[in-house]
């Protein structure tokens, strides 16, 4: 009996040592990030991560980016595109698999968008009060995006070597859109909107939405 006893003990600890062994080596204790399709956003970003073990199975991450001023559509209603983001971040890791050298993860985690950008208008003004001949007064002002929300997704991280791996997920986003311009009466926004999906992209509706989510880093692992 006391034989079988410490047979099951053995076979617990070797287990255990198995799992932390798989968990050292799959799971970061301190990574640094880059996440290049922010470079294709309406609002171009270089954003910049790192990633905390905090525990066996958790970690925390935290990322800042910032908008670039290049251009994507050319368009003069989104003029000199300049702001950050952050994203913060918690994660828990269930059983890696060491064998196809991925592990996978669940997180939950918030985000802010501050971003301000150029836009020019026109309107057409009288030279007297009989409007007998007129003329077109420009004008550039700054609009104001703001959004914050809360993101829960499903990911994982697959290893290339012992320090190069990917982090990719995917999930859904809560989010809190706002646009603020200020009050211009007259005048004429000039430009071209861009048509996504038959509606107008970026939508600057102020709102609320579920929407769904897909992110890719690629990765360095420090230990």
């Amino acid at each position: 009996m006391l034989r079988n006893v410490f047979l099951l003990l053995f076979i617990a600890g070797s287990c255990y040592a198995q799992d932390s062994t798989q968990f050292d080596k799959l799971i970061p204790r301190t990574a640094i990030k880059f996440a290049p399709l922010t470079l294709a956003n309406f609002y171009p970003t270089v954003e910049l991560s790192i990633e905390q073990k905090i525990a066996k199975r958790f970690s925390v991450q935290a990322g800042y980016g910032y908008v670039l001023n290049y251009q994507t559509n050319n368009d003069p209603e989104y003029q000199n595109k300049r702001g950050y983001k952050i994203k913060l971040e918690i994660r828990y890791y269930l059983l890696p698999s060491e064998r196809a050298g991925m592990s996978y993860y669940v997180a939950t985690g918030y985000y802010m968008n501050r971003v301000d950008f150029d836009r020019n208008a026109q309107r057409q003004e009288c030279y007297d009060l009989s409007c007998s001949s007129t003329f077109t007064r420009y004008f550039t002002y700054v609009v104001n995006y703001r959004e914050q929300g809360f993101t829960l997704k499903f990911g994982f991280l697959k290893h290339f070597s012992k320090s190069v791996f990917m982090d990719v997920n995917g999930g859904w986003s809560l989010r809190f859109i706002n646009y603020d311009e200020p009050p211009l009466p007259g005048f004429n926004n000039f430009g071209n909107d861009v048509s996504f999906f038959l509606s107008d992209f970026p939508n600057e509706e102020d709102r609320v939405g579920l929407m769904p989510m897909l992110g890719a880093r690629i990765c360095y692992r420090f230990r």
